[in-house]
């Protein structure tokens, strides 16, 4: 069994933070990924400061471990199936990690890139059961996204096909823009768009129409806003880029469109808090306060997969410095807490 200050289970921009920190305070950090997230896509970051021309999660990764690893944190590839406390910290259980199928666990390009990286930085692939004892846990583990399915689809990702308004928006602007979805979500994004373009357009993408009442879609269209109540039969795309939804109607509209946000609530990857009894709210995100600690002491939460919903890049980046943070001070010899300080919950 191997022993480690801190494991960070996830590589993302949130994961990479806490790695990056707890590394430059001199911990022995262990980060574990499977490449099965949101990071390893095609999406532009157009919103994180000091990056005017915006900077993608794929090559954001790189540069974080390369970054981790200057200062001394070390990289696993594999998949965490079991967690438990000992009562002094935690004992986790890695296996390989499935192979997943082209362009499931983000594009096919930006993963072999990534894997590339991690071997040149000395990664270790699990290559059988393997266990590991952690003083403290940091939980970067993200959410798992229920996009469209269509052909060549994983292109489109981050390029023509969107899920999050904060993050492109901006990028709509006087654009084409088709939501799919049927509830109330894809209501309230079809009418957020409409603060950066008139073009928007909802197709429910269901057989069973809308679920939503008669007075909100009379808010849809009253704002403008043309409802379809159906699937949608084809998306026309070419190089990534989404330029029409043939719709599955009678009359087979073609709706032409610059980008699609579907809509599809992303479940948050919560397993392992799950088995360490930590609590999680009514949507399955991990509950964590200011400084990202869960309900179980020496156990934090970074990224999506927590409770506050400012699910954008750099809020993860936050969060992670922040768990890091917390995880150092868990992690604190008695002689180096003040009396009357500040507690651990």
């Amino acid at each position: 069994m191997r022993k480690v200050d801190c494991l960070v289970v996830g590589g993302g921009p949130a994961g990479l933070a806490a790695a990056v920190n707890l590394a430059r305070m001199r911990r022995d950090v262990l980060v574990v990924d499977d490449r099965d997230g949101r990071s390893l896509w095609g999406q532009i970051n157009r919103n994180y400061l000091g990056f005017a021309r915006g900077v993608s999660a794929a090559r954001m990764r790189l540069a974080g471990r390369s970054q981790a690893a200057a200062y001394g944190a070390r990289f696993v590839g594999g998949r965490v199936v079991s967690a438990r406390s000992d009562g002094e910290g935690f004992v986790l259980r890695l296996e390989p990690a499935p192979a997943a199928p082209p362009d499931e666990g983000g594009r096919a390009d930006n993963v072999r890139r990534d894997r590339d990286h991690g071997e040149s930085l000395g990664e270790e692939a699990v290559q059988a059961p393997l266990e590991i004892e952690a003083r403290t846990l940091i939980l970067a583990t993200g959410v798992r996204d229920t996009f469209p399915r269509f052909p060549g689809w994983a292109e489109c990702v981050g390029v023509s096909l969107f899920w999050c308004i904060n993050c492109d928006g901006y990028e709509m602007t006087g654009k084409r823009v088709a939501v799919v979805g049927h509830d109330e979500d894809a209501a309230e994004t079809a009418l957020d768009l409409l603060d950066f373009t008139p073009r928007v357009a909802v197709v429910a993408g269901r057989v069973e129409g809308f679920h939503l009442s008669p007075v909100r879609l009379k808010d849809l269209a009253d704002e403008g806003i043309a409802a379809y109540p159906c699937p949608v039969r084809e998306y026309d795309t070419r190089r990534g880029r989404i330029r029409a939804l043939v719709l599955d109607d009678e009359a087979a509209t073609r709706l032409a469109v610059d980008a699609v946000f579907a809509y599809r609530r992303p479940v948050p990857r919560n397993e392992i808090a799950l088995a360490l009894s930590a609590a999680v709210n009514e949507l399955g995100h991990i509950v964590v306060d200011s400084e990202q600690r869960t309900s179980v002491p020496g156990l934090y939460a970074a990224g999506d997969v927590t409770s506050p919903h400012d699910h954008q890049v750099s809020a993860a980046v936050h969060e992670g410095t922040q768990a890091a943070a917390a995880a150092n001070y868990h992690l604190y010899r008695p002689v180096q807490r003040a009396r009357g300080g500040r507690g651990e919950g």
